[in-house]
Protein backbone atom coordinates (compact mmCIF):
# COMPACT_ATOMS: atom_id res chain seq x y z
CA UNK A 1 0.00 0.00 0.00
CA UNK A 2 1.45 3.38 -0.97
CA UNK A 3 2.05 6.23 1.45
CA UNK A 4 -0.64 8.27 -0.29
CA UNK A 5 -3.28 5.62 0.27
CA UNK A 6 -2.21 5.18 3.88
CA UNK A 7 -2.70 8.88 4.55
CA UNK A 8 -6.13 8.83 2.96
CA UNK A 9 -7.28 6.17 5.40
CA UNK A 10 -6.77 8.49 8.39
CA UNK A 11 -9.16 11.43 8.63
CA UNK A 12 -8.31 14.60 10.55
CA UNK A 13 -10.27 15.00 13.79
CA UNK A 14 -12.16 18.03 12.44
CA UNK A 15 -13.60 15.85 9.64
CA UNK A 16 -14.89 13.29 12.13
CA UNK A 17 -16.94 15.91 14.01
CA UNK A 18 -20.27 17.42 13.09
CA UNK A 19 -22.73 19.83 14.68
CA UNK A 20 -24.75 17.19 16.55
CA UNK A 21 -21.66 15.51 17.96
CA UNK A 22 -20.17 18.81 19.13
CA UNK A 23 -23.49 19.90 20.63
CA UNK A 24 -23.75 16.69 22.67
CA UNK A 25 -20.14 16.92 23.78
CA UNK A 26 -20.42 20.55 24.91
CA UNK A 27 -23.67 19.99 26.81
CA UNK A 28 -22.32 16.87 28.52
CA UNK A 29 -19.00 18.49 29.48
CA UNK A 30 -20.70 21.62 30.85
CA UNK A 31 -23.08 19.57 33.00
CA UNK A 32 -20.21 17.35 34.15
CA UNK A 33 -18.08 20.35 35.11
CA UNK A 34 -20.96 21.72 37.19
CA UNK A 35 -20.97 18.43 39.12
CA UNK A 36 -17.17 18.31 39.52
CA UNK A 37 -17.33 21.86 40.90
CA UNK A 38 -19.27 20.46 43.85
CA UNK A 39 -16.06 18.66 44.94
CA UNK A 40 -17.16 15.03 44.85
CA UNK A 41 -14.69 12.85 46.76
CA UNK A 42 -16.03 9.51 45.50
CA UNK A 43 -16.35 9.27 41.70
CA UNK A 44 -18.16 5.90 41.46
CA UNK A 45 -21.60 7.40 40.72
CA UNK A 46 -20.00 9.82 38.27
CA UNK A 47 -18.96 6.84 36.11
CA UNK A 48 -22.58 6.00 35.21
CA UNK A 49 -23.22 9.03 32.95
CA UNK A 50 -19.71 8.73 31.50
CA UNK A 51 -20.37 5.15 30.38
CA UNK A 52 -23.78 6.09 28.94
CA UNK A 53 -22.34 9.08 27.10
CA UNK A 54 -19.44 7.01 25.73
CA UNK A 55 -21.95 4.70 24.04
CA UNK A 56 -23.85 7.73 22.72
CA UNK A 57 -20.61 9.17 21.34
CA UNK A 58 -19.81 5.87 19.64
CA UNK A 59 -23.14 5.83 17.80
CA UNK A 60 -22.92 9.54 17.00
CA UNK A 61 -19.49 9.06 15.39
CA UNK A 62 -20.78 6.18 13.28
CA UNK A 63 -23.85 8.14 12.19
CA UNK A 64 -21.83 11.25 11.38
CA UNK A 65 -19.25 9.45 9.27
CA UNK A 66 -21.00 6.41 7.78
CA UNK A 67 -21.61 8.28 4.54
CA UNK A 68 -17.83 8.29 3.92
CA UNK A 69 -18.00 4.53 3.29
CA UNK A 70 -20.33 4.96 0.34
CA UNK A 71 -19.11 5.90 -3.12
CA UNK A 72 -22.47 5.46 -4.79
CA UNK A 73 -24.91 8.28 -3.94
CA UNK A 74 -26.40 6.79 -0.78
CA UNK A 75 -27.84 3.92 -2.81
CA UNK A 76 -27.04 1.46 -0.04
CA UNK A 77 -28.74 1.69 3.35
CA UNK A 78 -26.37 -0.12 5.68
CA UNK A 79 -27.77 -0.30 9.24
CA UNK A 80 -26.44 -3.47 10.91
CA UNK A 81 -26.81 -1.75 14.32
CA UNK A 82 -30.13 -0.07 13.62
CA UNK A 83 -30.40 3.72 13.44
CA UNK A 84 -27.27 5.04 15.11
CA UNK A 85 -28.71 8.56 15.30
CA UNK A 86 -31.69 7.30 17.29
CA UNK A 87 -29.42 5.31 19.62
CA UNK A 88 -27.22 8.36 20.21
CA UNK A 89 -30.20 10.62 20.95
CA UNK A 90 -31.66 8.19 23.46
CA UNK A 91 -28.38 7.63 25.26
CA UNK A 92 -27.42 11.31 25.49
CA UNK A 93 -30.88 12.01 26.91
CA UNK A 94 -30.50 9.37 29.64
CA UNK A 95 -26.93 10.46 30.43
CA UNK A 96 -28.13 14.05 30.94
CA UNK A 97 -30.89 12.83 33.24
CA UNK A 98 -28.24 11.02 35.30
CA UNK A 99 -26.16 14.20 35.48
CA UNK A 100 -29.18 16.20 36.64
CA UNK A 101 -29.84 13.69 39.43
CA UNK A 102 -26.20 13.77 40.51
CA UNK A 103 -26.13 17.55 40.52
CA UNK A 104 -29.37 17.60 42.51
CA UNK A 105 -28.22 15.12 45.19
CA UNK A 106 -24.84 16.86 45.42
CA UNK A 107 -26.56 20.21 45.90
CA UNK A 108 -28.96 18.79 48.47
CA UNK A 109 -26.01 17.49 50.48
CA UNK A 110 -24.90 21.13 50.83
CA UNK A 111 -28.19 22.95 51.24
CA UNK A 112 -30.44 20.37 52.93
CA UNK A 113 -28.00 17.77 54.33
CA UNK A 114 -30.49 16.63 56.96
CA UNK A 115 -32.78 15.34 54.19
CA UNK A 116 -30.26 13.04 52.46
CA UNK A 117 -31.47 10.01 54.45
CA UNK A 118 -35.00 10.78 53.23
CA UNK A 119 -33.95 11.11 49.60
CA UNK A 120 -31.55 8.19 49.29
CA UNK A 121 -34.15 5.48 48.57
CA UNK A 122 -35.74 7.56 45.79
CA UNK A 123 -32.37 8.55 44.35
CA UNK A 124 -31.09 4.95 44.24
CA UNK A 125 -34.21 3.58 42.58
CA UNK A 126 -34.51 6.37 40.00
CA UNK A 127 -30.80 6.69 39.20
CA UNK A 128 -30.30 2.98 38.48
CA UNK A 129 -33.60 2.82 36.60
CA UNK A 130 -32.56 5.62 34.23
CA UNK A 131 -29.15 4.04 33.64
CA UNK A 132 -30.58 0.61 32.79
CA UNK A 133 -33.41 2.12 30.76
CA UNK A 134 -30.96 3.82 28.37
CA UNK A 135 -29.43 0.51 27.30
CA UNK A 136 -32.84 -1.18 27.18
CA UNK A 137 -34.28 1.68 25.11
CA UNK A 138 -31.82 1.42 22.21
CA UNK A 139 -32.80 -2.20 21.56
CA UNK A 140 -36.60 -2.16 21.87
CA UNK A 141 -37.25 -1.35 18.20
CA UNK A 142 -33.98 -2.29 16.52
CA UNK A 143 -35.84 -4.81 14.32
CA UNK A 144 -37.46 -1.94 12.39
CA UNK A 145 -34.17 -0.36 11.38
CA UNK A 146 -31.47 -3.07 11.43
CA UNK A 147 -31.26 -3.96 7.74
CA UNK A 148 -29.35 -3.61 4.49
CA UNK A 149 -31.24 -2.33 1.46
CA UNK A 150 -30.32 -1.06 -1.99
CA UNK A 151 -32.38 1.77 -3.45
CA UNK A 152 -33.04 1.59 -7.15
CA UNK A 153 -34.56 4.30 -9.29
CA UNK A 154 -37.95 3.28 -10.50
CA UNK A 155 -40.42 4.62 -13.01
CA UNK A 156 -42.94 7.40 -12.51
CA UNK A 157 -44.28 5.55 -9.47
CA UNK A 158 -41.09 6.40 -7.60
CA UNK A 159 -38.06 4.62 -6.22
CA UNK A 160 -38.05 1.12 -4.81
CA UNK A 161 -35.62 -0.82 -2.68
CA UNK A 162 -34.14 -4.31 -2.73
CA UNK A 163 -34.02 -5.82 0.75
CA UNK A 164 -30.68 -7.56 1.14
CA UNK A 165 -30.88 -8.57 4.78
CA UNK A 166 -32.80 -7.76 7.93
CA UNK A 167 -33.17 -9.17 11.43
CA UNK A 168 -35.33 -12.27 11.57
CA UNK A 169 -38.49 -11.53 13.58
CA UNK A 170 -38.18 -14.74 15.59
CA UNK A 171 -34.61 -13.91 16.59
CA UNK A 172 -35.60 -10.34 17.37
CA UNK A 173 -38.23 -11.63 19.80
CA UNK A 174 -35.52 -13.68 21.53
CA UNK A 175 -33.24 -10.64 21.76
CA UNK A 176 -36.11 -8.52 22.99
CA UNK A 177 -36.95 -11.01 25.74
CA UNK A 178 -33.32 -11.10 26.88
CA UNK A 179 -33.17 -7.31 26.81
CA UNK A 180 -36.48 -6.86 28.63
CA UNK A 181 -35.72 -9.64 31.11
CA UNK A 182 -32.36 -8.11 32.01
CA UNK A 183 -33.91 -4.67 32.45
CA UNK A 184 -36.74 -5.95 34.68
CA UNK A 185 -34.52 -8.28 36.71
CA UNK A 186 -31.93 -5.61 37.45
CA UNK A 187 -34.58 -3.12 38.53
CA UNK A 188 -36.45 -5.64 40.69
CA UNK A 189 -33.19 -6.56 42.42
CA UNK A 190 -32.38 -2.89 42.78
CA UNK A 191 -35.79 -2.17 44.34
CA UNK A 192 -35.56 -5.11 46.75
CA UNK A 193 -32.00 -4.43 47.87
CA UNK A 194 -32.48 -0.66 48.13
CA UNK A 195 -35.62 -1.20 50.23
CA UNK A 196 -33.81 -3.74 52.41
CA UNK A 197 -30.89 -1.33 52.77
CA UNK A 198 -33.27 1.44 53.81
CA UNK A 199 -34.97 -0.72 56.43
CA UNK A 200 -32.06 -2.54 58.06
CA UNK A 201 -28.88 -1.47 56.28
CA UNK A 202 -28.52 -4.87 54.56
CA UNK A 203 -26.12 -4.80 51.58
CA UNK A 204 -25.79 -1.04 51.86
CA UNK A 205 -22.64 1.01 51.29
CA UNK A 206 -22.06 4.48 52.67
CA UNK A 207 -21.25 6.92 49.89
CA UNK A 208 -19.71 10.28 50.76
CA UNK A 209 -21.38 13.23 49.04
CA UNK A 210 -19.84 16.68 48.60
CA UNK A 211 -21.73 18.04 51.62
CA UNK A 212 -21.49 14.97 53.85
CA UNK A 213 -20.69 16.06 57.41
CA UNK A 214 -22.43 19.44 57.22
CA UNK A 215 -24.78 19.70 60.22
CA UNK A 216 -23.54 16.21 61.18
CA UNK A 217 -25.21 14.74 58.07
CA UNK A 218 -24.60 11.10 57.19
CA UNK A 219 -23.38 9.77 53.82
CA UNK A 220 -25.75 8.56 51.11
CA UNK A 221 -26.56 4.85 51.30
CA UNK A 222 -26.25 3.01 47.99
CA UNK A 223 -26.86 -0.70 47.44
CA UNK A 224 -24.27 -3.18 46.23
CA UNK A 225 -26.48 -3.92 43.21
CA UNK A 226 -25.18 -0.66 41.72
CA UNK A 227 -21.78 -2.33 41.23
CA UNK A 228 -23.44 -5.06 39.16
CA UNK A 229 -25.75 -2.72 37.26
CA UNK A 230 -22.91 -0.48 36.04
CA UNK A 231 -21.33 -3.52 34.33
CA UNK A 232 -24.19 -5.86 33.41
CA UNK A 233 -26.49 -3.38 31.64
CA UNK A 234 -23.96 -2.17 29.02
CA UNK A 235 -22.45 -5.65 28.71
CA UNK A 236 -25.80 -7.20 27.74
CA UNK A 237 -26.37 -4.34 25.27
CA UNK A 238 -22.94 -4.95 23.69
CA UNK A 239 -23.58 -8.69 23.33
CA UNK A 240 -27.02 -8.20 21.77
CA UNK A 241 -25.76 -5.51 19.39
CA UNK A 242 -22.88 -7.79 18.40
CA UNK A 243 -25.26 -10.65 17.54
CA UNK A 244 -27.52 -8.27 15.61
CA UNK A 245 -24.52 -6.94 13.68
CA UNK A 246 -23.30 -10.44 12.82
CA UNK A 247 -26.71 -11.52 11.57
CA UNK A 248 -27.40 -8.41 9.51
CA UNK A 249 -23.91 -8.35 8.01
CA UNK A 250 -24.08 -11.96 6.87
CA UNK A 251 -24.72 -11.54 3.13
CA UNK A 252 -24.73 -14.43 0.67
CA UNK A 253 -22.84 -13.08 -2.42
CA UNK A 254 -24.65 -15.43 -4.83
CA UNK A 255 -28.09 -14.39 -3.59
CA UNK A 256 -27.16 -10.72 -3.77
CA UNK A 257 -25.85 -10.99 -7.33
CA UNK A 258 -29.07 -12.77 -8.30
CA UNK A 259 -31.16 -9.93 -6.79
CA UNK A 260 -29.13 -7.36 -8.74
CA UNK A 261 -29.57 -9.05 -12.11
CA UNK A 262 -32.19 -6.55 -13.29
CA UNK A 263 -29.80 -3.62 -12.78
CA UNK A 264 -27.24 -2.46 -15.37
CA UNK A 265 -23.87 -4.15 -15.00
CA UNK A 266 -22.11 -0.87 -14.15
CA UNK A 267 -24.57 -0.27 -11.33
CA UNK A 268 -24.08 -3.82 -10.04
CA UNK A 269 -20.32 -3.33 -9.98
CA UNK A 270 -20.60 -0.02 -8.14
CA UNK A 271 -22.87 -1.55 -5.50
CA UNK A 272 -20.53 -4.49 -4.96
CA UNK A 273 -17.50 -2.16 -4.72
CA UNK A 274 -19.31 -0.04 -2.15
CA UNK A 275 -20.10 -3.13 -0.07
CA UNK A 276 -16.44 -4.12 -0.23
CA UNK A 277 -15.49 -0.69 1.13
CA UNK A 278 -18.06 -0.95 3.92
CA UNK A 279 -16.97 -4.31 5.32
CA UNK A 280 -13.76 -6.29 4.81
CA UNK A 281 -15.80 -9.49 5.10
CA UNK A 282 -17.67 -8.54 1.92
CA UNK A 283 -14.35 -7.92 0.18
CA UNK A 284 -13.29 -11.50 0.89
CA UNK A 285 -16.72 -12.96 0.08
CA UNK A 286 -17.14 -11.23 -3.27
CA UNK A 287 -13.51 -11.73 -4.25
CA UNK A 288 -13.95 -15.49 -3.85
CA UNK A 289 -17.00 -15.52 -6.14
Amino acid sequence: MSGKNTKEEFLPLRKLLNESLLRDLIIFVVFYLFILAQSWKNIFLLLFPVITYTFSLFFRLINANKWRLSIYDNTITYNPLGLEKKHANRLIFTSLLQLILLFWIGGESYYHPQLIQTYDIFFNILFNFIYTFGFYWILIDIWKYAKITIKISGNIEGDSAILIHRLNLKKFKLFYLVNLGTFILLNILNLLIVTSTEINGFLGILYILPGTGIESSLPLKISVISFLIIVISPLIAILLLYFVYKMISNINPSELIEKLQLLPESKQNNIIETLKNINQKYYRDFSSE
